[in-house]
């Protein structure tokens, strides 16, 4: 009885020992508050970093706007069907290069005479976050510090109109508002510690300029026809960006080729983490006008899979697999999507 009094005893002092940020002893430093340990006098907390653009390909800045028009065909059997969806993507980083943490560690040792410091990343407990644009707002939170890199929100026709327009128009300034809750302790009445909060926020403007990166913007007609001199079929999947089913895992696309002997197969495999546009590359041009086969197979997380039947395609070189629900065109963006 008296081992196991003493290992509760023991737990507890434990628990009570373990290292926390002061929340009422910082210093900023380089830019940066720190808090200091309430116990450890050589061990300080970093605020996390400000969000700035990230950088993609050439050295451009990591945002995209992409809208996708369809308007059928007698040929494909849908004429009249119309629709506009869009995509809008930013990619972010919070990373803090290796020189500014030397510089900090060097002025905590010269001005503050603190003897080998060591730096950790402050404890967040929620990351509430909202993206601001063409008088909208979207908001997501989690129950952690946030460590994603891209916010893509998918864009009903209604605001994919809207965001066109204005980025054509010149007059789009997209902001990222995050807030952070960050945990701590205080002393109380008593001058004993206890847990607490204080809350960091941070916006990153992020300016769509058309004209400066027409690159960046995409506006795609789905039913365009081209007939000869195609090398592949751009296939395009918006049910994992949609959440048009939650049961779903993965879809399979399977295109038929005709050719000389044997049909000529390729597949590509749409899920959650991937892009909602892909293309589905041959060796040799071929004929729209002759047509092809595509099959789909649905994969969900029970582990079930469900195989469609081989179906012809004819003048399309933009394959949309989506698989639509009633009303599902019309509904408002849903919450964004985050990657690691």
């Amino acid at each position: 009885m008296k081992s196991i009094f003493f290992l509760i005893s023991l737990v507890f002092f434990i628990c009570n020992a373990v290292a926390s940020p002061d929340l009422d002893n910082y210093q900023d430093i380089e830019g940066v508050r720190l808090y200091s340990d309430h116990l450890k006098k050589n061990l300080f907390y970093l605020t996390p970093s400000v969000p700035v653009l990230g950088k993609g390909v050439d050295n451009l800045p990591d945002f995209s706007l992409e809208i996708y028009r369809y308007l059928g065909r007698k040929g494909t059997g849908d004429s009249g069907k119309f629709w506009v969806k869009g995509v809008l993507n930013i990619g972010i980083q919070r990373e803090r290069g290796k020189q500014l943490i030397k510089k900090i560690k060097k002025k905590l040792s010269k001005k503050y005479n603190i003897k080998y410091p060591k730096l950790r990343s402050m404890p967040v407990s929620r990351t509430n976050g909202q993206l601001l644009f063409a008088d909208q707002g979207i908001k997501w939170s989690q129950g952690s510090r946030w460590s994603g890199k891209r916010i893509t929100v998918p864009l009903d026709s209604f605001m994919s109109e809207i965001l066109w327009d204005a980025v054509n128009a010149g007059q789009t300034l997209i902001s990222v508002e995050m807030e952070e809750i960050l945990s701590g302790v205080r002393k109380n009445k008593d001058n004993k510690w206890e847990d607490a909060q204080v809350h960091f926020s941070s916006t990153l403007p992020v300016e769509f300029d058309i004209k400066v990166h027409p690159s960046l913007f995409f506006k795609t007609d789905l039913g365009g026809r081209m007939v000869r001199g195609y090398t592949g079929i751009d296939i395009f999947c918006f049910d994992f960006l949609e959440n048009l089913d939650e049961n779903l895992y993965s879809k399979v696309v399977e295109v038929a080729i005709p050719t000389p002997g044997k049909p000529l197969v390729e597949s590509v495999t749409f899920r959650k983490d991937s892009a909602c546009r892909t293309r589905i590359k041959f060796k040799l041009a071929k004929d729209l006008d002759i047509g092809y086969k595509v099959r789909i197979a649905r994969i969900f997380l029970d582990g079930r899979s469900q195989t469609g039947p081989w179906t012809m395609r004819k003048g399309e070189a933009m394959l949309d697999i989506t698989d639509y629900k009633d009303g599902s065109d019309d509904q408002q963006p849903e919450d964004p999507k985050t990657e690691e």
